[in-house]
């Protein structure tokens, strides 16, 4: 075969009946069709399409239901045997009265015929506009596979309708052998073959390429090679590891993310891909960590940390690099046939998607004519090809406003007046030189105006006032009004983005990052909402929370004490607490709460040393352990309670920290202290053995 010539390419549209079709023209490679409804057959008609044995029509259908010709078929025929190529030798023949050398199909049915694929009606005549039964284009197959009368049996059709039904070829196929073919169940019945082998036990694929590359993922059909080669194919395959190759003929989008058998030509070009039978799963991520990934309705998938994972076009292990999950859309898990994940690819990041930055142009790499990257706001960001267009525009110095895609690269770059980006965040370091973790995760920095007095932990508005210099002024309202429907995602009437971003903090603490499933209440208070932020498309991309979790304390034991300063008639004396946990002891917090040593509680303290806010938990003792449901929940007084990712559980006997698990092991009953109330919002935040 094994390259496909400009014959081989009209005798596709041929075998299509589309030549001599009034109103039809041919369309070469359709990478998918609207009217294949069925999931087996449109993959099948993806990969006999990608391979050049099938075509659809001008108007987007491939026509499934329609009948196939005896000739249509001989042409399916030679195609899928890879003697496309070979037809022009068998042109300007009569081996039939009614197929003359003239006959758009002449060539292929002599080549038919001459391989003994076909025979005709035994009077001269092969009938090349009658519609090929089941039991006709089965024979051909079976033949195309190397199987002889001899192999089969005796009795026509029925011999070859069982034969082919114990070989798998069948499958999908309802039809009884006397019916016509349609080109839906030719798809079928013709990617049955190319996933068999033939009688002699080869794969009957390997016909059709120069080479093949076994168990190769295809994570890509347009990828940017590492040499910068456009449009290749990314392929993972185990040994080899991550290989671009070019394409004859780009593959279809329908392939991407399966793992098989991919052709390649004599140039190594990629001609074709067969899916295999692995399972392949791709989920919305909504969660990673150490131990596997959750999905969007909750599904955990556990993963070895050797398992191979593919991020960004390298590849690493799931063991070092599972926190590089998040920010990204989907992950797709490969399963071996021992039914384990042996391959998990993820999504480009979508983490920085549209994100905007205004600031100074402070340094570029290597030039601003062709730059590599460049900074601004303290952020060295990598230059995407896409911005160089308008980022040339600009020289050091210059005030400017850039975008970035999902990986931080900037993609874009325009004036200010064009459009201002409104940066917001949290202080996370004061003094002359201060940081701002914003609220799209980057982190900017520079010197304080004098101007700026705001202190770590602040919420603050960031602009840009000179080269390596910010202005930072405190938020104190909200600028979005309405309450925080957690069912229906709205704030207000304003709906929340896919990606939204939730923090809680008690007044001037630290902020603590949040899910919505946080929130053990249906809504949420404007009053308690400190800050709401909109993207470009109007929805709300980031909210603050003004103590409504409880998941901005620290829990455990409260240890108290006091604390001195000054001397004489000026000596004062001030209330200390501290949290003793799991985590160990922190700092002695002032405070201006009486709290008794020993007391169980929570402590949410600011960045110079003071409380911001301090709780006592509610005990229920006598807690049995069979009121536990794993570590997920525990009944108290009859409701049924949340325990905290963190809940911290305390061995009175030992007076050690010890995980929930130890804890249930050594005892029988337990003190268990919550925060909130009983059938509103309690959680479990400390566990107590008795």
């Amino acid at each position: 075969m094994k390259q496909r010539i400009l014959s081989a390419l009209l005798s596709a549209a041929v075998c299509l009946g589309i030549i001599g079709a009034a109103g039809l023209a041919f369309q070469t490679r359709a990478a998918s069709f609207s009217d294949v409804t069925d999931a087996d057959t449109a993959e099948a008609v993806a990969v006999l399409s990608s391979l050049g044995i099938v075509s659809g029509y001008s108007d987007g259908g491939y026509h499934p239901d329609d009948p196939l010709t005896r000739a249509q078929f001989c042409v399916l025929a030679v195609l899928a045997e890879g003697h496309g190529d070979q037809v022009q030798s068998s042109a300007y023949r009569t081996l039939f009265s009614d197929v003359s050398a003239s006959h758009w199909a002449a060539a292929y049915v002599n080549l038919a015929q001459s391989e003994g694929l076909i025979s005709g009606y035994g009077n001269g005549r092969f009938g090349p506009d009658d519609a090929v039964t089941v039991g006709q284009a089965v024979t051909i197959v079976l033949r195309l596979m190397g199987y002889t009368d001899e192999d089969v049996g005796p009795l026509w059709p029925e011999d070859y309708m069982q034969k082919a039904a114990t070989l798998g070829l069948t499958e999908g196929i309802s039809a009884g052998s006397g019916d016509a073919l349609t080109r839906g169940e030719a798809a079928r019945l013709l990617y049955a073959m190319l996933q068999s082998d033939t009688a002699d036990g080869q794969a009957y694929i390997a016909r059709l390429a120069a080479s093949t590359v076994e168990d190769a993922a295809l994570l890509s059909n347009d990828a940017e090679a590492a040499d910068g080669t456009l449009h290749t194919a990314l392929v993972y395959a185990g040994e080899r590891g991550l290989t671009w190759y070019e394409q004859a003929e780009t593959l279809p989008d329908t392939l991407v993310n399966r793992r098989g058998t991919l052709l390649l030509d004599e140039q190594g070009r990629v001609t074709g891909f067969l899916p295999g039978d692995d399972t392949v799963r791709t989920l919305t991520l909504a969660e990673a960590d150490a131990s596997g990934v959750t999905d969007e309705s909750g599904n955990t998938y556990s993963l070895s940390s050797s398992t191979t994972l593919i991020l960004d076009e390298e590849a690493t292990t799931y063991g070092s690099a599972w926190y590089e999950l998040e920010g990204r859309k989907t992950v797709t898990l490969y399963y071996s046939a021992a039914g384990s994940v042996d391959l998990v690819t993820a999504s480009d990041s979508t983490a920085y998607e549209g994100v905007a930055l205004t600031g100074y142009y402070e340094a570029v790499s290597p030039n601003a004519a062709n730059p590599d990257s460049i900074t601004l706001l303290g952020l060295t960001l990598e230059v995407d090809e896409d911005a160089l267009d308008s980022l040339t525009q600009f020289q050091v110095g210059d005030r400017l406003t850039v975008v970035l895609n999902g990986s931080g690269q900037v993609v874009y770059a325009c004036t200010p007046s064009e459009r201002t980006a409104q940066m917001v965040g949290l202080v996370t370091a004061g003094g002359e030189e201060c940081s701002v973790e914003l609220f799209n995760g980057l982190t900017v920095s520079g010197e304080r105006t004098s101007s700026s007095s705001v202190s770590v932990g602040d919420l603050v508005r960031v602009t840009a006032s000179g080269m390596g210099t910010i202005s930072l002024s405190r938020i104190t309202s909200n600028s979005l009004s309405g309450s925080l429907n957690v069912a229906a995602r709205t704030l207000g009437s304003v709906p929340l983005a896919a990606n939204v971003v939730l923090y809680d903090r008690v007044g001037q603490s630290a902020a603590v990052q949040v899910e919505l499933e946080d929130i053990r209440t249906g809504t949420v208070a404007s009053s308690d909402i400190t800050y709401a932020g909109t993207n470009a498309a109007g929805e709300v991309d980031v909210i603050v929370l003004d103590d409504v979790t409880g998941n901005a304390y620290t829990y455990g034991i409260l240890r108290t004490g006091t604390q001195t300063e000054g001397s004489g008639e000026m000596q004062v004396t001030n209330r200390t607490v501290a949290v003793e946990n799991g985590s160990g002891t922190t700092q002695d917090y002032l405070t201006g709460t009486q709290v008794r040593t020993g007391t169980v509680g929570g402590v949410a303290a600011t960045s110079d040393g003071k409380t911001a806010g301090v709780v006592l938990l509610e005990e229920v003792e006598g807690v049995a352990r069979s009121a536990f449901s794993g570590e997920d929940t525990v009944v108290l007084e009859g409701v049924q309670v949340p325990v905290s990712e963190d809940v911290q559980v305390y061995n009175t006997d030992s007076e050690t920290w010890v995980t929930l698990a130890q804890a249930k092991a050594y005892a029988d009953t337990f003190t268990v202290c919550y925060s909130g109330t009983l059938g509103e919002d309690a959680v479990v935040r400390v566990v107590l053995t008795e």
